[in-house]
């Protein structure tokens, strides 16, 4: 009942607001711009591409990107960010955060990856002048977007449609690459980690991200106990570092206890989330489901392999120095796919141990090379 009366209050306020629509921003006029990129990890990944090019076009305009209170420290160091304003993307702290908002004097708004019923609202009444959200054709608040209703790109990677965003600020800009910039903290911890484990630069530090945001992308215990077994026998400097977040350390758990060897390193939760990322980082190979760890990984140039079912390769699997990061794609099972709500993920069966290990090798010979 409260989320309603929330949800009333915001639409009452935003019903008379008008907004044109426009082929392109007056950027001229334009000095403060708001960022929204308040969801995931991988998402804000994702919109870092957007961040570094309006900077680069635009150095002296101000950008502010509203980010996730559970991740913004990941983006804490990077440059092209002159303000962070912080927002989980609920009702209970809208208010709070617009107060903040419209002491900014947005001018405009791109709407990266953030959640309705919020993000427009939120973006309309901090007085924004232009507001724009790619795909929004199936937004129930596209009229107050400053760009026509447009669908999603569908055959292309994710970053492409922030990137569209930008061509109504003058900009064509179609370079993919994420920045993650590790803290020089982040990396010593590691650092000082690994050596007191005695673990060397011989060593091959294979991650298993076993966890996802959803049991529909999540592989299954015994494949990862089989494939474990399988990578120790084959490669005697070959380590096996369980990488995940603290809710995730049941998984690893049990994993750790099926392969049963000292060359297993159960890291899930140990630390936070900068040094986590300066983890994946120290790797050789990450194999995950499509899930954060994946797109960490692959902002570091760290070598991948990710399993797809649920969600297509094509777009959040990398789409750049794709000889690195390799993928496994299978069909859905289920004629209606219920992802977030899957109880038993039958679709990842199909992912086959054979195959995983295929692409280890793969990987392995190229780093050799």
């Amino acid at each position: 009942m409260k989320l309603d009366i929330f949800a009333f209050l915001v639409n009452f306020l935003i019903k008379n607001k008008r907004v044109d629509k426009l082929e392109h921003i007056p950027m001229d006029s334009v000095h403060n711009i708001l960022l929204m990129s308040n969801t995931a990890i991988g998402d804000t990944l994702f919109n870092t591409p957007v961040f570094r090019s309006l900077k680069l076009h635009y150095p002296t305009k101000k950008l502010i990107v509203l980010l996730n209170p559970a991740n913004y420290k990941l983006f804490e160091t990077n440059k092209y960010i002159d303000e962070i304003v912080l927002y989980d993307g609920k009702w209970k702290k809208f208010f709070q955060v617009l107060k903040v908002l419209k002491t900014k004097k947005i001018d405009t708004t791109f709407i990266l990856h953030s959640n309705e019923p919020q993000a427009t609202p939120l973006a309309l009444l901090s007085n924004s002048k232009y507001i724009i959200k790619i795909p929004n054709d199936k937004n129930e608040y596209n009229r107050f977007h400053t760009n026509v209703p447009i669908s999603s790109y569908g055959d292309r990677h994710g970053t492409f449609d922030r990137l569209k965003q930008l061509e109504y600020g003058n900009i064509f800009e179609n370079d993919p690459h994420m920045d993650i910039v590790l803290k020089d903290s982040w990396k010593n911890e590691i650092l000082d980690y690994l050596s007191t484990q005695n673990i060397d630069g011989d060593s091959i530090l294979i991650g298993f991200q076993i966890g996802a945001s959803t049991i529909s992308r999540m592989w299954f215990n015994d494949k990862w106990v089989e494939l474990g077994k399988n990578i120790l026998l084959k490669y005697p400097n070959a380590i096996i570092v369980l990488t995940g977040a603290p809710n995730e350390i049941e998984l690893t758990n049990e994993v750790e206890e099926g392969i049963n060897s000292s060359r297993v390193f159960n890291l899930a939760g140990k630390f936070q989330l900068g040094s986590a990322a300066a983890l994946i980082g120290s790797l050789d190979i990450l194999i995950t489901p499509d899930t954060g760890p994946l797109h960490i990984a692959i902002a570091l140039k760290v070598p991948t392999i990710g399993f797809f079912v649920v969600a297509n390769h094509i777009g959040s699997n990398a789409c750049y120095d794709q000889d690195i990061h390799l993928y496994i794609q299978k069909e859905k099972t289920c004629d209606i796919c219920i992802a977030k709500n899957c109880k038993y993920q039958e679709c990842m069966l199909q992912i086959t141990v054979k195959e995983v290990l295929n692409l280890t090798e793969r990987i392995l010979d190229f780093r050799e090379d």
